[in-house]
């Protein structure tokens, strides 16, 4: 995935695969999350809450410009809200505020696209397709 914008922006794409939920919560998640990811249906439900939040924590990571160098578990996602969510890092800088949103993807995927917070518009996600 790609993303292109006049400003900074994250981005991230996940294929919803089988992933080892229950080994990965304590390490990546904030309490709030695994406590909402837990409580989805086991499965692929439980999977895709895992990897909104997993999206959603890389997209802001990488628009800090920083990717996964710092503690997850100190970055709240707030994926258990419907629509955008507002995200506070103060990863190796400042705080900043970022709005976090999914992106409408194929499916089989889920992603997530951070923006910085009081920056407005739609997002527009284009699937292109390559021929080799």
């Amino acid at each position: 995935m790609l993303a292109v914008a006049p400003f900074r922006i994250g981005v991230d794409a996940e294929a919803v695969r089988d992933v080892p939920v229950d080994e990965l919560t304590g390490s990546v998640l904030t309490c709030r999350e695994h406590d909402a990811v837990l409580a989805a249906p086991e499965g692929l439900g439980r999977t895709r809450a895992f990897l909104r939040c997993w999206t959603r924590k890389e997209a802001v990571l990488k628009a800090v410009g920083i990717g996964i160098v710092t503690d997850l578990t100190e970055l709240e996602t707030h994926a258990w809200t419907p629509g955008p969510a507002e995200v506070t890092t103060g990863a190796l800088a400042t705080p900043t505020t970022w709005h976090v949103a999914d992106a409408q993807v194929p499916d089989g995927w889920t992603a997530a696209v951070a923006v910085p917070a009081g920056v407005g518009g739609d997002i527009t996600v284009q699937q292109l397709a390559f021929r080799g």
